[in-house]
């Protein structure tokens, strides 16, 4: 499954239209009909796939609310499950709707939801008006849920400014129904800039340990605040706690303004050093700090990177030491070194969600974890470089991940691409190799299944389930 940052690579979609047989290719109704069983309506949508997927059996669900251009893509995977979750619009209200992975079969529908208002707008009866919302996987002790959440103002009026909020509902994933009520609503106040207006994007994933970790900058500060989705629990974090990437049971994992990273009362990142790391790395203006950074947290996993202490290669380069961590401990799991991506190529942010984001996944059975340019496989402790130039083809270009499988098969993209150049990159050999033109690849890629995200020729996104072969 692709962890999140929820940002997916999305394409454009073709034949998207026509009849199919119910749980062998369906196709469900358009979002404007929220209480949509999922049947038949049509034939599939024409996508050529990876080998490893049957185009021709599967389903489609069509999104028309999502702008082209959105920051988030309204859809999740629990893979524990294999269910699939998106959000689908009628006027002001959402409602969450969840299906099968590999069949398509609607589990339930969640009661309606009303975001609060958009950040310029009073709100009102108009979809245009509600806050876009998105929706998120989190594991709490092997149960899964489903967070939906919306960044926007509440009781914003003519005569009110109103009050800058997070707003998330939580589901519980194994429920049943066509009008489920959330487990719980919360509203998680948002800091704003010095003019108002709020600085830099939400980004919100599985923060680890049960909870639903949102994250924002205010101007050069960062703030944090996580959900706990087995509880009411709710905690917030200012810049005091430093970059908050994930949470274990004993409180935050951040890296720290000193430099490092690690859990305060639990474990420090100087005590995990790896082979090859300079002690220290340049923070500017000739001072120097600890060490070590924290990219993110996935699957009870962190992916740290450390400045290496030989210094650039010949060609300018250097080979950044990577290292896996477990989060509960900060015991090194992997060990390697991959350069870091070229940021000199023209990056494509018009025709995607996130165009070229740095994203994280990991394979349903938690052997395989990527991390932007980088697979790893926890299990052999073996690395796969795709930054430019790495593995001594230094004419190759840089590549980023989108999704890996459970045998390995990891999916993405070359960088910058136009038209999109997907590739296929098996952890065993760590060589990828395109995959032929106007291939989507899988978003998520639960056991059974690939979750495709592709936009619809008529506005919105269509999410697509297809079979394994």
């Amino acid at each position: 499954m692709a962890a999140v940052v929820a940002g997916l690579v999305l394409a454009g979609c073709a034949g998207c239209g026509g009849s199919a047989e119910p749980e062998k290719a369906t196709r469900s109704a358009a979002a404007g009909d929220p209480k949509a069983d999922g049947q038949p309506v049509g034939k599939l949508a024409e996508l050529t796939v990876p080998a490893a997927y049957d185009a021709d059996r599967g389903w489609d669900q069509e999104l028309p609310w999502v702008r082209k251009g959105a920051d988030t893509a309204p859809v999740a995977v629990a893979p524990v499950s294999g269910t699939v979750a998106y959000l689908v619009a009628d006027q002001a209200e959402m409602y969450m709707q969840v299906r099968r992975a590999t069949t398509g079969k609607v589990l339930w529908t969640s009661a309606p939801w009303t975001p609060p208002g958009t950040l310029d707008d009073s709100g009102g009866n108009d979809p245009a008006a509600i806050a876009p919302a998105s929706v998120t996987a989190v594991n709490a002790g092997g149960r899964e849920y489903f967070v939906a959440w919306a960044h926007g103002m509440d009781g914003k009026d003519a005569l009110h400014d109103g009050k800058e909020i997070i707003q998330a509902v939580v589901y519980a994933a194994d429920a049943s129904g066509d009008a489920v009520t959330p487990l719980r609503s919360v509203d998680i106040p948002v800091r704003v800039g010095p003019a108002g207006t709020p600085q830099g994007e939400i980004v919100v994933r599985d923060g680890g340990a049960g909870r639903a970790l949102f994250s924002w900058n205010d101007g050069y500060e960062s703030h944090a605040a996580t959900i706990g989705v087995a509880s009411r629990e709710v905690t917030t974090w200012g810049p005091d706690a430093g970059t908050v990437v994930g949470v274990t049971g004993k409180g935050p994992l951040a890296n720290v303004s000193a430099g490092g990273f690690g859990v305060s009362g639990g474990w420090s990142s100087k005590d995990a050093t790896p082979e090859g790391a300079a002690a220290e790395r340049s923070a500017g203006f000739g001072s120097k700090v600890v060490n070590g950074t924290a990219e993110t947290v996935a699957d009870g996993k962190v992916v740290a990177s450390w400045v290496p202490s030989k210094g650039a290669d010949e060609d300018g380069t250097e080979e950044t030491v990577r290292t896996v961590h477990d989060a509960a401990t900060g015991k090194v799991l992997l060990r390697a070194e991959c350069r870091d991506r070229t940021l000199t190529q023209p990056f494509d942010r018009d025709d995607t969600v996130l165009g070229d984001s740095v994203l994280t996944s990991a394979s349903p059975n938690s052997r395989y974890l990527s991390y932007g340019w980088m697979l790893f496989d926890l299990q052999k402790g073996s690395a796969a470089c795709l930054a430019a130039g790495a593995g001594g083809d230094k004419g190759r270009k840089d590549m980023l991940i989108d999704s890996v499988r459970d045998d390995g098969t990891a999916y993405g993209t070359v960088t910058g691409s136009d038209p999109r150049v997907a590739v296929e990159i098996p952890a065993s050999t760590g060589t990828p190799k395109a995959l032929p033109t106007g291939t989507e690849v899988p978003a998520y890629t639960p056991a059974g299944a690939g979750i495709f995200l592709t936009w619809s020729e008529g506005g919105g996104i269509l999410v697509s389930g297809r079979a394994e072969r």
